[in-house]
């Protein structure tokens, strides 16, 4: 967290923001949902699981374990059917449990919380592949891949690996107030066994996506930044300068602004609000309607592409956002530069639909760090773990917010059309019906 990443975002019901609270302070729910518990389950049963701890703690059954003869006891508590299941006081009151909403509380007024949802899978660690050749050094004194069939079977049979539970753990964010939950993660398992977990704690998931009338729309918002897109003749000759020079023998600008532009983009197109949204690779270009794309990474290949023919466009690529700043430098002159504001990459994997999660891939706040450690360097603070989770939760927001509105602004919406991050269709019998008999 707190760099570049990748997102799935999920919807929240805010009317289940209670039932969460009612949750998080009942101590025999915590302890089935917990972490200690998880980890239990996977080394009793062999079995995958997946628990919580609270944000501030990412190790807590790490540092407060149970004794090797609670395991088995917690392992079958977390199991076992909610009505009816009890539990030894030594079990329920050790501390290794995240138990009361402050521990998952981002903030003292906003319905912000946090925490991370750890995945234990019971794997194979050893490579099993070099045993199998061992063995068969060993036993035939041959490689495996000359061995017979009946010979193999045998290397095989006696061919034990080495199991162990692999942890890995993502932070989750709920914001009650937005109706949103983000999960820093891409993998369709990990992210559905969090939203049944979150829906066991009161916290009810609504499938959304990316969603807007327009048929690959994403194409068309590409296409729609790099029409737009001033610099044009910049672009071009840094471009034409590529083809004769390496890299290194390109002399650089003295508008140090432009240098950047052309060095890092090969598009930059302002928007409203004074906000500019510049595309780099990694990115596909499409030379004709009918061509396949071809993937780039280096802007000055992108822009040869796209002066190849006249109907080249960009169909994917990494956007970034920015501000221009000015202020005034040391000799009393007027000094401008850009900030960059936050960056996704825009394609058709923007939606998991398969999970109800649209996602924000690659996706960073470049300016949270510099601007946190400014102020650190200023007021001589640091601030607390719970301002650090809930700072990036306003700013994965405002994000949002500003990529909804460039994406509306792109795609010519007016006011009464729907388009951003919208709950699923769900369709009706009569759809459903209607789709199966055409």
């Amino acid at each position: 967290m707190f760099g570049r990443g990748t997102w799935a975002i999920l919807g929240l019901a805010k009317e289940s923001l209670e039932a969460f609270r009612t949750s998080l302070e009942d101590r025999t729910i915590m302890v089935a949902a917990s972490q200690m518990a998880a980890s239990a389950i996977t080394r009793q049963f062999s079995s995958d699981a997946l628990g919580i701890n609270p944000f501030s703690a990412p190790r807590l059954d790490e540092d407060h374990p149970l004794g090797l003869d609670h395991q088995e006891e917690l392992a079958r508590f977390a199991t076992s059917e909610e009505e009816g299941r009890s539990v030894s006081a030594e079990v329920l009151e050790c501390e290794g449990y995240g138990c009361t909403v402050e521990q998952f509380q981002l903030h003292d007024t906003m319905p912000w919380y946090g925490l991370w949802a750890v995945s234990n899978e019971w794997k194979d660690v050893s490579d099993l592949a070099s045993i199998k050749e061992q063995r068969a050094y060993s036993l035939l004194e041959r490689p495996y891949k000359f061995l017979s069939s009946i010979d193999k079977g045998s290397v095989d049979k006696e061919t034990l690996g080495v199991t162990a539970a692999v942890r890995k753990q993502v932070p989750v964010l709920l914001d009650f107030n937005e109706g949103r939950v983000y999960i820093e993660n891409n993998n369709k398992k990990l992210i559905y066994a969090i939203t049944v977990q979150l829906n066991k704690l009161g916290a009810e998931i609504i499938p959304v996506a990316w969603t807007y009338s327009l048929p690959n729309w994403t194409a068309t918002v590409m296409g729609g930044l790099y029409e737009a897109t001033q610099y044009q003749g910049d672009f071009q000759k840094r471009a034409d300068e590529a083809t004769r020079f390496q890299a290194k023998e390109i002399e650089k600008l003295e508008d140090r602004e432009l240098e950047s532009i052309v060095a890092n983009y090969f598009s930059m197109t302002e928007l409203p609000g004074e906000i500019w949204a510049g595309i780099s690779g990694p990115a596909q270009i499409r030379l004709h309607d009918t061509s396949p794309p071809i993937g780039v990474k280096a802007p000055t290949t992108a822009t040869t592409l796209l002066n190849m023919t006249n109907d080249a466009t960009v169909i994917s690529g990494a956007v970034t956002f920015q501000e221009r700043v000015s202020f005034t430098g040391k000799n009393g002159g007027e000094v401008t530069f850009r900030k960059d504001l936050l960056c996704l990459d825009v394609n058709d994997r923007i939606n998991l639909t398969d999970v109800g999660a649209a996602m924000l891939r690659g996706f960073d706040v470049p300016a949270f760090r510099k601007d946190i450690l400014r102020e650190i360097r200023k007021t001589k603070e640091c601030p607390s773990i719970e301002q650090f989770w809930g700072n990036w939760l306003h700013e994965l927001s405002n994000a949002v917010r500003t990529i909804e509105s460039a994406f509306r602004e792109l795609l010519h919406l007016d006011g009464n059309q729907e388009g951003g991050i919208l709950p699923m269709k769900v369709p009706t019998k009569e759809e459903v019906l209607e789709t199966v008999n055409s």
